[in-house]
Parts: structure tokens; C-alpha cells; sequence
């Protein structure tokens, strides 16, 4: 299995989209930081774990287009025929999304690093690197838990196009639908009227089950948690954890986002190999 995962390694390192992904990410990060004026003072943490949703929908192209060619042009079959099992086969893969998954992660990270050292930039007056370290490591299991769900799409649906129209359509759908959770769920009770200038009760506000079915959308799927991945590192500052949190409500992470996206990566896992195990592959 070693030697496929090597040769697996070596033909995702030769995939346009992976560096076509890798150059978005540093570029959004140059742009932002270096390249773009503010009428107020920035730091480093202003930019970290903004492009969890653009890493998302690059993973939507990238792991279609790139495992699904093994099935356009049967090299899975010559795989089996080689002498490796479907079980090894399926790991291989899962293992080299989940590593082009880390290499997106780690670029977009190292170019916001690299970009706010040109520019000057402190790291934070809030946020110190350790407490960032932990809210890394919770966007990145998120970040291998999508890898994961493409794997299995792909894995199970065996054509290109249909993986890659499936993945995306799905990734679009659920990041919006993430998106409109965070934002529920991070409207503050009050808001100053433009006109008035007075302080009144905010429209946008939710509470009660609205607020708690938006909380189980966030903490069950991994697109909610990507688009809450920025206002993580905010969240001392304007004390919002215990409101965003159904379980660990007094824990300073969210934990539970990692308890939930192992479970589904696992889901994934045992999902996609029972299925592809009993496929005939034409």
C-alpha cells in the first residue's frame, strides 16, 4: 500500500487544480493584506481562517477531477488487477485528499503569516498564538472531515462530472445555508438606528428554537463550521461562546466541532467502503 500511496502522492502533486487552489488562497491573502487599504488598524488574526470556505469549494473541484479520472480511465481496475484490495485502494484516497486538504490549509495559513510580516502587521491585541492554535486545529478537522465526504462521493458515484457537479452543487448549497446560520446566530441583541441614532432591539436577532435549530445546523455540518471558522478567534472579545454552543457551553473551544466532525469522518469512511466494496466496476 506504501507504494500506491507514493504514486498516488506524486500524480496529485502534478494537479493543476491543487496549484491553481494553492495560488488563490496566497493571492486572496497578498490582495487582503498587502495590496488593500483600511480606514483602521488591522492585525494578522484579522485575515487567519477567512478562506475556509473558498478551500471548500477548490476541494469540491479538485478531489472529483482527480479521483474520478482513475475511473474515466479505469486505472482503478488495473488497481485491483495489480493486486491491491478495494479497502487499500479507498484508503489511499482518502489519505491523499486529506493531505491536499492539509496542503491548502497549511498555505493559506503560512501566506497570511508571510504577507502580515511584510506588511508589519502584529499578530493581535486580543488573541494570543496559542489560543489561535487551538482554533486551528478545530477548522482543520473540519476542513479533512469535507475532504472525506468528497472521497466518498466520488468513490461511490464512480463518473467524473456527476462527482464533480454532485460535490459542487452540494458544497454551494450548504456553505450558503451555513452562512445564513452564522449570521443568525452572531446578530447581537441590539443595534444603533441609522436615522435615530437610538439603541433599539434588533430585527434580526433570534432566540428561542430558532436559535437552537441554527446551533444543531452549525455544530452537525462542516460548511456551517467553515463559515464560522473567522468568528472563532472573535469570540472572547464579544463573549458569544456560551450563545453559540448547545454542549462544553462553558469550555473556551469549541470541541465539540471536532467530537462531531471525527464522528462524521468516520461516517464517511465506513459508508464509502462498504459501498465501494460491493460496486461492479465496469
Amino acid at each position: 500500500m506504501n507504494k500506491l500511496l507514493s504514486m498516488e502522492l506524486k500524480r496529485a502533486a502534478k494537479s493543476p487544480i491543487l496549484w491553481l487552489g494553492i495560488i488563490a488562497v496566497i493571492a486572496i491573502n497578498v490582495y487582503g493584506i498587502l495590496l488593500n487599504g483600511y480606514g483602521f488598524k488591522i492585525f494578522t488574526i484579522t485575515f487567519l481562517l477567512e478562506n475556509s470556505d473558498l478551500i471548500c469549494i477548490i476541494l469540491a473541484v479538485l478531489i472529483p477531477l482527480y479521483l474520478g479520472s482513475d475511473f474515466e480511465n479505469r486505472t482503478i481496475n488495473n488497481k485491483i488487477s495489480a493486486g491491491y484490495t478495494r479497502k487499500e485502494i479507498y484508503i489511499v484516497e482518502l489519505i491523499v485528499s486529506s493531505i491536499c486538504a492539509t496542503v491548502l490549509f497549511v498555505a493559506d495559513i503560512l501566506s497570511v503569516f508571510t504577507s502580515s510580516n511584510i506588511a508589519g502587521l502584529e499578530f493581535s491585541d486580543k488573541v494570543n498564538v496559542t489560543e489561535f492554535a487551538f482554533h486551528a486545529a478545530i477548522a482543520f478537522v473540519c476542513i479533512i472531515t469535507v475532504s472525506a465526504l468528497y472521497t466518498m462521493i466520488v468513490m461511490i458515484s464512480h463518473k467524473q462530472l456527476i462527482s464533480l457537479g454532485i460535490a459542487v452543487i452540494l458544497t454551494l448549497a450548504l456553505l450558503t445555508l451555513g452562512g445564513k446560520s452564522v449570521s443568525s446566530l452572531n446578530q447581537s441583541s441590539t443595534w444603533t438606528d441609522p436615522i435615530t441614532h437610538e439603541i433599539v432591539e434588533n430585527p434580526l436577532r433570534i432566540d428561542s428554537f430558532a436559535r437552537t435549530a441554527n446551533n444543531i445546523h452549525v455544530l452537525v455540518s462542516p460548511f456551517a463550521q467553515a463559515e464560522f471558522h473567522s468568528y472563532l478567534l472573535f469570540e472572547s472579545e464579544f463573549g458569544t461562546k456560551e450563545e453559540t454552543s448547545l454542549i462544553f457551553k462553558d469550555f473556551p473551544y469549541h470541541i465539540e466541532f471536532c467530537l462531531f466532525n471525527i464522528l462524521e469522518f468516520l461516517l464517511f469512511y465506513k459508508v464509502g467502503i462498504r459501498i465501494f466494496r460491493k460496486q461492479d466496476l465496469k
